[in-house]
């Protein structure tokens, strides 16, 4: 026999867990773990002083936490994993045209011989239809995007802004007063660190040693962000020029993330997680002070396709809670009056291409946008054919010509391919 307090109040009780079952959901945590690199073993060949270099490259991207410290950040809540269809890219299939000598060739040459790729994942419409792995590689592994790291601060800051958290106009001195006083940062605006042409000028030698205070090379003693906030003045050159977005100033603006949203960066790591339905642990690599890094974002490839798949979906829904803002995603998607030419280094994805918020257009018609990481890790979306394409490599230059072009005609070829029904 039910009771006749309980019947009363069964309703309101439906009610009350109606509302709260929601919050307690969007409130549930990440579980974040710091972690220290181990001490190296006797026998242990790579280690803290060449983990980066060429030859260990492979290795070092996918093993970050044995070398340098951070945290390791595990998703709120893990989604079931995509279903591929039945019918996939075939990559010995599909013919490509290879930039070296415009001769036809398989899309698995280009991928082995021509980007060095590790691990390609290709969605379309939210479907995988390539899980490309070079032997060894796991998707699954949280691999170092260095660079690449860079467009997703600024989409962060930018979501910050249109929440009215910050103010984009303002001098970076005023946003960070730990810079106050500083000569040449109040001219300094956070856009034009959003866009990474901030005109500064970084010597050779303070460029190393940027490198030593963040843990990325042995022989920091103050931490980067102690570091940043000793310089003075902050010169900056004639000619600004369009300066590939890498170096010291990446710091200013992952200090800026976590100054506007009044969240550390494994916060700001786990809102973007619960965004893209993450499914597996992310690392955020930190200097020996315990301060995140600007390049210190590792993600799984599949976690990395599915940001691209998050952008995809502010698109296409823009009126849900999201990523970032739609008119952000439109702006990216094409050819803005805020957008530059790309720097030289990057023209080989073609001579009309751009950039804006340290996304990249590659040229030509269509609604599409790149984020271009180090030694060919790279992101594709294309708007219009809801494709995306993640790639993590170890090519052995940070960027050349060849590589650029093999990156532009794999995105294209896959795309025909999508759309033409062929190549399965």
């Amino acid at each position: 026999m039910i009771d006749p307090v309980y019947s009363m109040l069964r309703p309101a009780l439906g009610c009350v867990l109606c509302v709260a079952l929601p919050l307690l959901a969007a409130e549930t945590p990440c579980r974040t773990q710091r972690s220290l690199p181990p001490p190296p073993e006797g026998r242990a060949i790579v280690g803290a002083d060449d983990w980066l270099r060429l030859g260990n490259l492979r290795f070092g991207l996918a093993h970050p936490a044995s070398f340098i410290p951070g945290s390791r950040i595990e998703p709120p809540a893990r989604t079931e994993r995509r279903m591929p269809p039945q019918q996939q890219i075939d990559v010995d299939r599909m013919r490509v045209l290879d930039p070296a000598d415009g001769a036809e060739r398989s899309l698995r040459h280009l991928l082995d011989n021509r980007i060095d790729a590790d691990g390609v994942m290709v969605l379309r419409r939210g479907r995988v239809v390539l899980d490309y792995r070079r032997t060894g590689f796991d998707p699954t592994r949280p691999h170092l995007l260095l660079e690449a790291t860079h467009p997703i601060l600024a989409m962060m800051v930018v979501k910050a802004s249109a929440e009215g958290r910050v103010d984009r106009s303002k001098g970076v001195d005023r946003v960070l007063p730990e810079l106050g006083g500083n000569t040449g940062l109040g001219k300094l605006s956070v856009t034009r660190l959003l866009h990474g042409r901030t005109g500064l000028a970084w010597t050779p030698g303070e460029r190393e040693r940027w490198r030593q205070e963040a843990g990325w090379t042995p022989g920091g003693r103050l931490g980067v962000r102690a570091w940043l906030a000793a310089r003075s003045p902050w010169p900056r050159k004639v000619e600004p020029g369009a300066d590939l977005p890498s170096g010291p100033e990446g710091e200013l603006l992952l200090w800026v993330a976590e100054k506007a949203t009044k969240k550390p960066a494994t916060g700001l790591l786990c809102e973007l997680q619960s965004g893209i339905r993450a499914q597996d642990a992310a690392f955020w690599a930190s200097d020996g002070q315990g301060t995140p890094l600007a390049d210190g974002l590792a993600l799984s490839l599949r976690d990395f396709a599915a940001l691209g798949q998050g952008l995809l979906d502010v698109r296409a829904r823009p009126g849900r809670r999201s990523l970032a803002p739609a008119w952000f995603v439109e702006t990216i998607a094409g050819v803005g009056s805020s957008a530059h030419g790309l720097p030289a280094l990057w023209r080989g994805l073609g001579e009309d291409g751009s950039w804006q918020y340290r996304f990249v257009h590659p040229g030509g018609a269509g609604r599409r946008t790149a984020i271009l990481g180090a030694f060919g890790t790279s992101l594709y979306i294309d708007f219009d054919h809801a494709t995306v394409v993640a790639i993590y490599a170890t090519h052995p230059e940070r960027a050349s010509p060849l590589l650029m072009a093999s990156l532009r005609r794999t995105w294209d070829a896959v795309v025909k391919t999508g759309d033409a029904g062929e190549g399965h």
